[in-house]
This record gives C-alpha cells, structure tokens and sequence, in this order.
C-alpha cells in the first residue's frame, strides 16, 4: 500500500527551497507514495515543473482571502479581523525591544484563523523553517513530521524558545548542509538527536539541457560578462555587489554586470545604481524561470550573499563549468575547493573585487580553473534522495 505524503511551503515562486522541491518531487518514485502539496500561494511560476502525480491542494481559507477569494459575510469579518490584526502586530513589531522573525509574528497573529487539515498522512513535511514548519506541526495530523531547515537558522531573527514550541512537536530535522546541522545542534540537546543532513536535491542533467533551452541577448561578446543569481533580499548582499561593480568601474575594466533575482530591495538597488551612475554597467534583471542560459554564456559567476542555507545557485554554476567567486559564508567551503575550482573570498568590496580582477587580469589562471572544473564529477545530489527514503520509510 502506498504511503500517504504532504509537502508544505509557502509558494513555488524563484529560490533555492522552491527549486529544491520540485527537483524532489520530480525524482521521487510515484510508484511507492500518494504526493499532496499545500501552498499558501498559488500560481508562482515553478508550478509549472511539478510532475503530474503530484495533488496540489486548495490553500488553506485565511490564505484564500488574503490573496482576494471570498466567504461568507461571518467568515470574510473573521477574516478581515485577522488581516488588520497581522498588519497592525508587523508594525509594533519593528519598534519592540526584542523583535521577533516576521514569520513568527504573523503565525501568532492568524493562527486561530488557520483550520487544521482534514486530511490524514503518513508523514507530513515543513520544507521550509517558518510557516510550513508551524502549519506542519500544529495543523496536520501525520504519523511522522519532518521539518526542513535551508537556511542559516542559528543566525537569523527567529525566536528560537517561542519555535521549539513547533519543532518539540516534529520528529526529524533535516538540514542542508552540514553547517546547518551543526549550528542548530548546539541550540538544544534535544536537536542534536533528531537532526539529519540531506543536501538540496539538484540533478545536473536537468540543469544542462535547461541550460540550452533559450538565447541570451543581454550579454556583449565584447565586454566581460558577470552573473548573480538571487533574490534581491538583504542577505544576498547585492549592495556590496553595487560597490564593487563601482570599484571595477573606476579601475577601467570594461563588463556588464547581471542580477537575476526579484525581491523587496529592488527601489532601494536602482537607487544605488543610479547614484553610482551605474546604469550601463549594473542590471537588474528581473525574475528569470530559467537562469542556466544566463550561468552557461556569463564570463563570471559571483555570489555576494552575506549567509546562505547551502547555495545552491553556486552549485548550479560550477555544474555549467563557471569560474566563480563566492563570499566565505558558512557553506561555501562545501562547494567551492578555494583556487582549485573556484575562489572564496572574504565578504567586503575590496576582496570581492581583487577575485574578480585576478579572473581578468590573469587568463592562465581562469584555465587552470576552467581545466579543473572540466575534470571533477560534476556536483549530483540525486543520491540524496535515498536518505530521503530512509527519513521516510524508517
């Protein structure tokens, strides 16, 4: 008989969590377990990748509302009643002394409005820390709870007393790296027994055919071409990308610099570029479904983020055989053997800047790592999915 599995994350918009998922989702085996996936938002532009087996749910009613569906007259007052509620506790959030993680503030917030799930599981899945952690552990009724946690998640704003509320209540953790795993393990002892390591799930094969799939225009053959894929969020850093495109500027070399990646701090970057006078040389290029032409024809992959959960953009580049320069954050000596296949650089303009210029300036160092990067195996965590199994059938 097949196991009943439910898959909870806030949407399937562009991210490494999003993309994780659905690479999951399309190398298990359908044969062996009944796939349902609850979304808080609908309608993201990975949802096109979800394999036909797989039973994408309604989104719960609060979600429903908020995103414009209507009830009836005593559900949509209830309802309204929670949104302002939410609105309002944001607010007095950012002047609290102790400020709590968003996620945490509208979970308490809309949690009486949030109905549990009717349906029954075998194992129900968070994969994401934050909402999905919540709903899976106070809302589904699962025989086993699995949480996913794909961020640096010592080191962020979650209150992490008022979380093992939620995580006292699953029975795996499971962590994309091994930094991951380590840094949550020290918060309690109780974690420290129950946390698993499973990589992002990334099939190479998938990423080189999509690699060829369209022509990019925006690159100029005759300048260097840069790439960084991300979210345009505080912790990708895309600031100290800004002063550092700034400092090659001024230096003389000749590039484009590209940013893939939508995201909350958008006015704030143009208005940087536009201070620098930037605009011929820094590009904010929007949301991308799919990057890897961009990662396969660029000259450069740089990664500025100041924390990453894994960095999986990072892992797709050196997958398309990019030389690549990557802030030390905490996983990166994960993925990148520093002069070998790729360089880690210290996490400030100067340095930054002196990886990118010696890609420039010293061509037979740029083959050295071209040559290596063309001779390792390239990074496949399509195995992963057999601890997966374990996690599940165990």
């Amino acid at each position: 008989m097949k196991k009943r599995l439910l898959f909870v994350l806030d949407s399937l918009t562009i991210g490494g969590a999003e993309k994780s998922l659905v690479s999951l989702l399309n190398t298990i085996d359908p044969s062996k377990y009944d796939i349902d996936l609850l979304l808080f938002k609908k309608g993201e532009d990975l949802e096109k990748y979800l394999p036909v087996y797989v039973s994408v749910l309604p989104v719960p009613e609060y979600y429903g509302f908020v995103y414009g569906k209507r009830f009836s007259m005593g559900k949509n007052i209830t309802y309204q009643y929670f949104k302002i509620k939410t609105s309002l506790s944001l607010r007095l959030n950012n002047y609290a002394k102790k400020t709590l993680h968003s996620e945490q503030v509208v979970y308490k917030s809309i949690k009486k409005a949030m109905s549990s799930i009717e349906n029954k599981y075998d194992v129900a899945i968070a994969y994401s820390q934050g909402m999905p952690t919540y709903f899976v552990a106070n809302k589904v009724t699962a025989a086993k709870k699995l949480a996913w946690i794909n961020t640096d998640y010592a080191n962020t704003l979650y209150d992490k007393e008022i979380d093992y509320e939620s995580y006292s209540r699953i029975n795996k953790m499971v962590a994309v790296s091994q930094h991951t795993r380590e840094s949550v393990s020290k918060l309690r002892k109780e974690y420290n027994n129950k946390i698993d390591i499973v990589l992002d799930i990334i099939n190479p094969d998938l990423i080189v055919k999509m690699a060829e799939e369209e022509q990019v225009n925006e690159f100029d053959d005759f300048l260097v071409n840069i790439l960084t894929v991300g979210r345009l969020v505080t912790a990708k850093s895309y600031e100290t990308a800004i002063e550092v495109a700034k400092l090659l500027r001024d230096s003389g070399y000749r590039f484009k610099w590209f940013a893939i990646g939508e995201g909350s701090e958008r006015n704030k970057l143009e208005e940087l570029i536009h201070k620098y006078e930037l605009e011929g040389y820094f590009f904010l290029l929007g949301k991308r479904i799919n990057p890897y032409p961009y990662m396969k024809r660029c000259d450069i992959y740089v990664q500025t983020s100041a924390k990453e959960g894994f960095g999986l953009t990072v892992s797709e580049a050196k997958i398309l055989k990019k030389p690549i320069v990557c802030t030390d954050f905490p996983t990166a000596k994960e993925i990148i053997n520093n002069q070998v296949d790729g360089l880690i650089v210290k996490h400030d303009v100067r340095s930054i800047f002196d990886g990118i210029k010696r890609y420039i300036d010293d061509p037979y160092f740029k083959e050295k790592i071209n040559v290596q990067l063309n001779t390792i195996r390239p990074y496949n965590s399509v195995n992963q999915l057999q601890k997966f199994y374990q996690l599940i059938e165990n």
